[in-house]
């Protein structure tokens, strides 16, 4: 009775070695310019609490502290685009939306709003737009203990840190 050998794609363990060594550097080398695949520094050891802006929030009240109907996320990414500006995205009661981003300090300024064109309820519809009108209007910003509030001479929001 012969034995059957299943035959190795590698030919030798240098050439199986060598390999395992471009596997290792491709994955090093793949996270973007100023990545790391190591825990984020701006975060409280054992904590998702950011010391900065960039995280991704949640909507949990308005000035008027009335109750939010509808889980608004709002993410301040951590990268430029291609036009070297900061970037946003979220989600609103009906619609993604993408803008540009600009800040110093507690100084904020969000530009080019692109919103997807879901259909939604009209009470949810009419929310979206004042929501976005709101962000559009933000010229502050604060982030504290988890929560970051946006402002404008007219108009407050806070948001809490979600994951």
């Amino acid at each position: 009775m012969a034995s059957v050998c299943k035959a190795s794609p590698f030919k030798s363990n240098y050439q199986f070695m060598k390999y395992i060594a471009i596997i290792f550097l491709w994955v090093m080398f793949s996270c973007k310019n100023g990545e790391s695949i190591m825990p984020d520094d701006n975060k409280t050891a054992g904590l998702s609490i950011p010391n900065s802006l960039h995280a991704k929030w949640q909507l949990v009240e308005y000035e008027t502290n009335e109750k939010i109907p509808y889980q608004i996320v709002l993410e301040f990414r951590n990268e430029k685009n291609e036009k070297g500006n900061w970037t946003l995205s979220g989600k609103s009661s009906v619609n993604f939306y993408q803008a540009d981003y600009d800040f110093t300090s507690q100084k904020i300024k969000i530009s080019n709003l692109i919103v997807t064109e879901i259909a939604g309820n009209s009470a949810a519809t009419t929310f979206e737009e004042k929501y976005l009108d709101r962000l559009l209007q933000v010229s502050d910003f604060s982030v504290k203990n988890a929560t970051l509030n946006l402002s404008s001479s007219k108009h407050k929001m806070v948001f809490k840190l979600t994951n």
